[in-house]
């Protein structure tokens, strides 16, 4: 079976039907042969590491029986080749997941075509190169339609339940991002169409947490844990993509930088990244529209040993329509990426 994809809320790019989706509610998977994959700590089925290829970007749903342990983790670790030197930094990237669970979409008003719209589509297959230079990678391999791991645990929109969950907070969930529909459990897709078709259990919340957050933030936490046990610092990279235009249908810049004003990085860090950046040619912008999430914020504090940066990048640069990419401008982000990582790899080496 294959399910063509839908449009994000993008209007400036076309659409165009993935033609590889790998799907199975009975949970046998088809058997896939991947490509030779990188490293990683965590060892996935073949039938989903094959989602890795640049050529089987469509959606891929699973029972939740088949996303388990041992045989599945949310977080994807990509580690460098044993021949290189370990880097103080360490890339996430929280809403590339391709992976869905059966029962989510059963359960969902919403069809999985207008879920995808809140993928950073392809983000995964940029990051890669990162690796030769000492970085780890932590990928989330779920969707954020089903939970969003770069939300806090308590961001709950109480009215989507049946009664308070647990980790509910009065707080947190008045925060602009559970308002708008976009708190840990999205309400709505990014065309702002209702998700669920009826009212979650309170105990929904601690299974996706279990699932997909803990074992994400665990995996980042880990590596920058590590970075900082050998280097005595850390430099976490939050990697998404945006649209090429706003909601008021104005151009975005190619890379918007979020150190949540100035308040995660070293301005000098920021200040290097930036040159980069713009001596690449590429157009720039700070904090607006997107200053930094939850993960950005955790894991960072400017003039401290952990810091951060969020990093978006306008899907113009690397896709020719929906959900295809482009071959010329992605391998050009990859490499910007990979520069940026050897940079601030021997930036904080010597530091």
């Amino acid at each position: 079976m294959i399910i063509e994809t839908a449009p994000k809320p993008d209007a400036h790019t076309a659409v165009s039907p993935a033609a590889n989706s790998v799907i199975d509610p009975a949970g046998n998977p088809t058997p896939i042969v991947p490509t030779a994959a990188s490293s990683t700590l965590t060892q996935q089925p073949p039938w989903l590491a094959a989602t890795s290829r640049s050529d089987d970007l469509g959606p891929v749903i699973l029972p939740l029986v088949a996303l388990a342990a041992p045989h599945f983790t949310a977080a994807e670790i990509l580690t460098p080749p044993s021949h290189c030197q370990q880097s103080a930094v360490v890339l996430s990237s929280p809403h590339a997941g391709r992976v869905y669970p059966a029962e989510f979409i059963a359960a969902s008003i919403a069809d999985v075509t207008a879920l995808r719209g809140l993928e950073d589509f392809g983000v995964d297959q940029l990051i890669g190169s990162v690796r030769d230079h000492g970085i780890t990678c932590i990928n989330n391999q779920i969707s954020r339609a089903y939970i969003d791991v770069n939300r806090p645990v308590d961001a709950l929109d109480n009215a989507m339940f049946t009664s308070p969950p647990a980790a509910a907070n009065t707080a947190a969930a008045s925060s602009r991002h559970v308002r708008a529909g976009y708190g840990l459990l999205p309400r709505l897709t990014a065309a702002r169409e209702v998700i669920h078709r009826q009212l979650l259990p309170s105990d929904e919340v601690e299974s996706r947490i279990a699932l997909v957050h803990k074992p994400y933030h665990q995996s980042v936490q880990a590596a920058l844990a590590a970075a900082c046990s050998h280097f005595g610092k850390s430099l976490l990279i939050d990697c998404h993509s945006m649209p090429s235009h706003d909601q008021h249908d104005k151009p975005l810049a190619d890379f918007v930088l979020g150190d949540l004003h100035h308040s995660t990085l070293d301005p000098a860090i920021g200040d290097l990244l930036a040159k980069i950046i713009t001596e690449a040619g590429y157009s720039l912008a700070w904090n607006h529209p997107y200053a930094g999430g939850y993960i950005t914020k955790n894991y960072g504090r400017a003039a401290t040993r952990q810091q951060s940066i969020q990093i978006e990048i306008n899907r113009r640069l690397y896709m020719t329509r929906k959900y295809v990419l482009d071959q010329q401008g992605s391998e050009n982000i990859a490499a910007l990426l990979a520069h940026i990582g050897a940079v601030l790899s021997e930036k904080l080496a010597k530091a």
